[in-house]
């Protein structure tokens, strides 16, 4: 090999290495602490409180569907069954992988996104909310 094949093949390396890595970094915060995590068939309901509103809550379905559902950051998260409006209740929303029956809308301003069924982001938008999220009461 010579010097530029080496030059080249060690920016390739690069590279690679700064994409693997990025998404991995993102995963910084999952308020697990906090929430209850129940696995439903192509998704889960996560109840409790993130202290952080509907960014925590993504962040924390985005992380979940990556870690334990093997979902690419490619795919979308879906709200299947929305956080019931008002008091009492559990605070709980289901997020799904399959979008069926649902009427997919993108998430365009996070603090209703819970409250609507078919609200949807892609893994990758869910991860990028956890970004500088820390424990409440720091």
């Amino acid at each position: 090999m010579n010097r530029n094949d080496i030059v080249k093949t060690f920016k390739t390396a690069l590279l690679m290495a700064s994409l693997v890595a990025g998404p991995a970094l993102a995963q910084g915060y999952v308020p697990n602490e906090r929430l209850t995590y129940t696995p439903t068939e192509n998704g889960v309901r996560i109840s409790g409180s993130t202290g952080f509103g509907a960014r925590g809550h993504w962040c924390a379905a985005a992380g979940y569907a990556g870690d334990q559902m093997g979902a690419a950051d490619r795919q979308t998260l879906y709200v299947s069954e929305p956080r019931a409006r008002g008091f009492g209740g559990d605070g709980g929303v289901t997020f799904t992988l399959d979008p069926t029956g649902l009427t997919p809308s993108p998430v365009v301003i996070l603090g209703g996104s819970l409250t609507k069924a078919g609200s949807a982001m892609t893994i990758s938008h869910g991860i990028t909310l956890c970004g500088g999220l820390q424990s409440p009461g720091r």
